[in-house]
C-alpha cells in the first residue's frame, strides 16, 4: 500500500500521486464562495487548533486571542451538555477506491463551524461519513453532526444527520467529484 501524507499546505498523496482532498473538490465545483477575507479562513484555522489542544489537554488558555475565546467556551459547553468524548481529532483518511482524502475534526463523527451553516457542508458530511466508513470507523459515524460555535461562548447550533441523509449527499458528492475529473481530464474551465 502506497504511503498516504498530508503535507503543511494541505495537500494529499497518495504514494507519489497527488489526490483530491473534499474541500478542493468542493471549491472547484463552485459551491463554496469566497468569504471576503483571508481572516476568515485564518479564524477557522485558529478555532480548529484550539479546540484540539484542548481536546488534548495541552492548551494553555493564557495564549488564546481574544477573538477566539468565545468559540472555544461554545466548544466547552457542547462537550459537557452532550455528554462527548472524542476518540480521535483531525484525522485524514483516503478512500482507497474513490480516491480522495479529508480530514476529520472529531470521531465519533462531527465537524465543527465557526460560521452558520451552508448547503455545501451537508456534502462535505458525507464525504467525511464516507471516508470514516471505509477505513473501518463505521461505530463512529451512526450520527454525524455539524456543530456550529458560537463566538460568544453560548450553546453552539447542531445539526445532526441521518444514515439516509448521508447516503444521498454522498450520491451527489460522488457527482461533484466526477464532474471535476471530467473537467480536469477534458481542459474544460
Amino acid at each position: 500500500m502506497p504511503n498516504f501524507t498530508l503535507s503543511d499546505d494541505h495537500v494529499y498523496t497518495l504514494g507519489d500521486r497527488v489526490i483530491d482532498g473534499t474541500t478542493s473538490i468542493l471549491s472547484a465545483a463552485g459551491l463554496i464562495g469566497n468569504y471576503g477575507s483571508q481572516w476568515y479562513l485564518d479564524k477557522g484555522t485558529a478555532v480548529h487548533a484550539v479546540t484540539q489542544y484542548y481536546d488534548k489537554g495541552t492548551l494553555d488558555e493564557d495564549t488564546i486571542d481574544p477573538q477566539i475565546a468565545g468559540y472555544l467556551e461554545s466548544w466547552k459547553r457542547f462537550r459537557m451538555d452532550q455528554d462527548y468524548m472524542p476518540i480521535y481529532y483531525e484525522l485524514f483518511l483516503h478512500d482507497p477506491v474513490m480516491l480522495y482524502a479529508g480530514t476529520l475534526d472529531r470521531l465519533p463523527l462531527l465537524d465543527l463551524k465557526s460560521g452558520a451553516y451552508v448547503p455545501w457542508h451537508s456534502l462535505q458530511m458525507a464525504a467525511y461519513w464516507n471516508l470514516a466508513r471505509v477505513n473501518g470507523y463505521q461505530a463512529e459515524c451512526l450520527q454525524p453532526m455539524g456543530v456550529y460555535l458560537q463566538e460568544d461562548g453560548g450553546t453552539p447550533k447542531v445539526k445532526t444527520y441521518t444514515q439516509t441523509e448521508m447516503r444521498q449527499e454522498f450520491k451527489s458528492f460522488c457527482s461533484f467529484l466526477d464532474t471535476i475529473r471530467w473537467k480536469r481530464e477534458k481542459r474544460v474551465k
